[in-house]
């Protein structure tokens, strides 16, 4: 049996960290706490041992940890690891998870555990809340949002309980699991003589060839076929496939709640960003890992087109309620559907010419009628006005992290990997958080990386708790450009109810009842109190200096904010 290195004496902490090492984490994002002893102990040692773990972030809160591993296992694309403490922590990390199992991002949520016993073995209870801290069911609070979730029970299983834990967090469809570990179970002593547990390859399922030459049939039929995806660039094989395929069928795609660039945001089939009015002469739309195609209340008019859905879980089982009408669902990862269906669909023949070529100039109409509402007043700062600033001024390798302000369809991103969305799940304080641990994932990168952005409401800047989020930049080195799109209001608490009341009582108010978040406070005193360059904007025509020197400021190594003040 292959062993790894044998040395004097070992913790179980020790042999848990180096099994997450093997399996391919790189982060730690760490909120220690009295369960954490071994942990340390852990770390201390390693130099003199010569044993690789996975990089450790002291990370001030639980929500911020979890969302620095999403955003470094989007940007790795391999797992990460947050690890807080027992219940209280576990409680401040359910706001991440149900982002990351929304996002179906591959994270390792771990906690300690309050100790099992009242005395005896080394990390037994030490301290009076030991006892208060300790719950029936620990991992009842966030079991609904992870796919798995296990209490370590015998130190001498630990490393098989890390692998399972990376195995079922990557597999298809990947998303976070949760591992409790006891304080006594990290703190025993054993074998230095460990087995060399390795990580199961788990591969997506195949479409099933029927299937795909059923919908093949059913594109070469269309007059008009729609492909509605809001994460399908997640992999860039399935965006190279698409582009393809769009290239020679000239299929119009809409890219609904955008997280990830699945097709170039300026291509000639790129129709917009919202299907609120663009399905109605769809005679076939086929939804590609997007998890809510249209929004029946509001789209007008209903789809009346068969629908098709493909992803790796394309019924979104985890889901309670999800009733779109479709005829077909493939199980399969959108790569590996994309390459069969263009295998099944070859290449147009010469009498397709005509239908293709009619198509294009369709899709040319609709195109022209979006880009022409889009025409901006740049005399105003706006949502709008601002985000197309940012997106010309921005140097073409930057990062966007996006937590609800930015405006995609002003955007000019045309590869993966420029672009993360918001997630699904719509948990705020994500976007900070998933900023820096992109910026943590690039740092590990030895080829050049350009700046990494993120940007956010006011009330979402509040929520990523800003303090902690400056903190972590500062101390671990991260810089990267907080730009805050202030408001002062609660723009989906407002919108929603002037959408529901539009001449009701509360409308009187503009319904600004519970969505005022005035007055505003100095954001930028926040980033200069953490040694960031930051700067207030309430003008258009000083936007793009402003973004100029943060950009200089973010290259040269300094974390940088701009607030913007925009009209509401």
């Amino acid at each position: 049996m292959d062993t790894k290195a044998e040395h004097t004496e070992m913790l179980a902490a020790e042999a848990y960290l180096e099994a997450l090492t093997d399996g391919g984490v790189d982060s730690l994002y760490a909120v220690a706490g009295t369960d954490f002893p071994s942990v340390v102990e852990a770390y201390a040692r390693a130099p003199s041992k010569g044993t690789n773990l996975p990089k450790a972030y002291t990370v001030p809160h639980e929500n911020l940890a979890v969302s620095m591993a999403h955003g470094d296992a989007l940007r790795s694309g391999r797992p990460q690891v947050a690890m807080v403490h027992v219940s209280v922590g576990t409680a401040n990390m359910v706001c991440g998870a149900l982002n990351a199992i929304r996002d179906g991002v591959p994270v390792v949520l771990s906690a300690g555990r309050t100790p099992l016993t009242e005395d005896g073995p080394e990390g037994t209870r030490s301290r009076f809340i030991h006892w208060a801290q300790e719950m029936f069911d620990q991992g009842g609070m966030l079991r609904e949002a992870v796919k798995w979730d296990f209490e370590l029970r015998s130190a001498e299983q630990v490393e098989d309980v890390a692998i399972r834990a990376l195995d079922i967090a990557c597999a298809p469809p990947q998303g976070p699991v949760y591992l409790s570990l006891p304080r006594e179970l990290l703190a025993e002593r054993v074998s230095p003589v460990r087995p060399d547990r390795r990580r199961s390859r788990v591969v997506e399922p195949a479409a099933d060839a029927d299937a795909i030459d059923r919908l093949a049939s059913a594109i070469r039929a269309a007059d008009y076929p729609v492909i509605v995806t809001s994460n399908l660039g997640r992999d860039p094989r399935a965006t190279a496939l698409l582009t393809a395929l769009v290239d020679a069928w000239a299929i119009p795609v809409i890219q609904y709640n955008a997280r990830s660039v699945s097709l170039a945001f300026d291509h000639e089939m790129a129709l917009g960003f919202d299907t609120k009015d663009l399905l109605g002469p769809a005679d076939l739309i086929i939804s590609i890992a997007c998890d809510v195609p249209w929004v029946p209340r509001v789209t007008r008019p209903k789809p009346t087109a068969p629908l098709w859905e493909i992803d790796n879980d394309p019924l979104y089982s985890r889901y309670p309620l999800r009733s779109f009408p479709a005829v077909e669902s493939i199980i399969a990862g959108p790569a590996a559907a994309l390459s069969a269906l263009s295998k099944a669909l070859g290449s147009p023949a010469a009498s397709d010419g005509v239908r293709l070529d009619a198509r294009r100039r369709a899709v040319a109409r609709d195109r022209a009628k979006r880009l022409s509402a889009d025409r901006l007043d740049m005399t105003r700062l706006t949502a709008e006005s601002a985000s197309a600033v940012i997106s010309a001024r921005l140097p073409t390798e930057s990062v966007l992290v996006n937590e609800y302000s930015f405006r995609t369809e002003f955007a000019r991103f045309d590869r993966p990997g420029q672009f993360y969305g918001f997630t699904p799940a719509g948990g705020l304080g994500f976007g900070f958080g998933a900023a820096l641990g992109v910026a943590a994932a690039d740092a590990r990168d030895t080829t050049t990386r350009g700046p990494v952005v993120v940007t956010l409401g006011d009330g979402a800047y509040m929520f990523n708790n800003p303090v902690a989020c400056h903190w972590v930049s500062a101390a671990h080195k991260l810089p990267v450009l907080t730009i805050i799109f202030n408001n002062r209001r609660w723009g989906a608490v407002r919108n929603s109810t002037l959408a529901m009341y539009p001449q009701g009582a509360a409308a009187a108010d503009d319904g600004m009842f519970l969505a005022d978040l005035s007055p505003s406070p100095d954001y930028a005193a926040i980033a200069r109190a953490h040694g960031g360059h930051a700067e207030t904007v309430d003008r258009i025509d000083a936007l793009g200096g402003a973004l100029d020197r943060a950009l200089d400021a973010v290259a040269g190594g300094t974390q940088a904010l701009l607030d913007l003040r925009t009209e509401h």
